[in-house]
């Protein structure tokens, strides 16, 4: 079993299995609408970043996705591929934040880590990607009401983080971790999630508890959370549960647009329904955060 091991400084980012430390095209970068130059994002990824992923993890790491140790760069061993799997991945590309993306964070597992040469020209790709996406990822919209209201998306999902981070009673006793026990046509959600695939973080571990502290991180909070923005100006954001999209991913090969395991959102597991938990859950950050009982707004780090 692969033990990934976070590492603190660029120079030792981790990659997937090579190593080589092959010519990355220049280190520029910049984003906008035109990427590095007169490129486009994708087109730096394309001509960057794409040929050390097939040196690197391209053998482990292409397929279909069916195990934890998941097929991030797609079925298809090419670019596209590769671009499209990451892209739909916020695990892998840490919402478009260098620190929290586990392309870099990942850690030696099979394979030596990242030179510093390689892990500046992901680095430089990830930061173009934010520049023309924003670094609060875009998010859908979701069900349930809102809370938390910020002025920016960072800032409301910081804010809930941080009140999660004293509500492990709360947390407990809503049952919201139920949500890695609802079951799919491959199984219980926690077989695949329990390494956070896809951004989802659902593990039965520890009672529980590591998938609560995985909640507060920037880059796991979104799986039950998203931040939605409001119609009005100034644009301030507030946080909901993400009912909408987490029922949209089990309805994913009905619909034609993907082939995540059916599964019905609103199914009961254990006398609860993981759904409604979720709502409990944040509707009792809502009072604690009205109440003055939460923290300074900020993220767990990733650990």
């Amino acid at each position: 079993m692969r033990t990934p091991t976070l590492l603190a400084s660029m120079a030792m980012f981790g990659a997937c299995v090579g190593g080589i430390d092959m010519p990355t095209g220049g280190g520029g970068g910049g984003g906008g609408g035109s990427g590095s130059g007169t490129q486009t994002p994708q087109e730096l990824f394309n001509s960057t970043v794409a040929p050390l992923l097939q040196a690197s993890c391209a053998s482990c790491h292409v397929g279909p996705e069916t195990t934890s140790t998941d097929m991030f760069l797609g079925q298809t061993n090419n670019a596209t591929s590769y671009y499209a799997g990451i892209v739909n991945d916020e695990a892998v590309n840490g919402n478009w934040n260098p620190a929290a993306a586990q392309l870099l964070t990942k850690g030696q597992h099979e394979g030596p880590a990242w030179m510093a040469s390689q892990a500046s020209t992901i680095q430089t790709w990830i930061l173009a990607e934010q520049e023309v996406r924003g670094s609060d990822g875009g998010s859908g919209g979701g069900g349930g009401s809102s809370s938390n209201i910020d002025d920016s998306a960072t800032g409301a999902e910081e804010q809930l983080a941080a009140c999660m981070s004293v509500s492990n009673a709360l947390f407990h006793s809503t049952q919201a971790y139920q949500i890695a026990n609802m079951v799919s046509s491959e199984g219980n959600c926690y077989s695949c999630h329990n390494a956070g695939a896809g951004g989802a973080y659902w593990d039965i571990g520890s009672n529980y508890d590591t998938m609560w502290q995985k909640w507060q991180e920037e880059v796991f909070i979104t799986g039950p959370y998203e931040a939605m923005a409001s119609a009005g100006t100034p644009t301030t954001y507030s946080m909901i549960t993400a009912s909408s999209r987490i029922c949209d991913k089990g309805l994913e090969q009905q619909n034609g647009d993907g082939t995540h395991p059916a599964f019905d959102c609103n199914q009961t597991v254990n006398g609860i329904q993981p759904l409604t938990a979720l709502e409990n859950y944040r509707l009792g950050l809502e009072t604690l955060l009205g109440s003055g009982g939460c923290p300074t707004p900020a993220f767990a780090p990733p650990d």
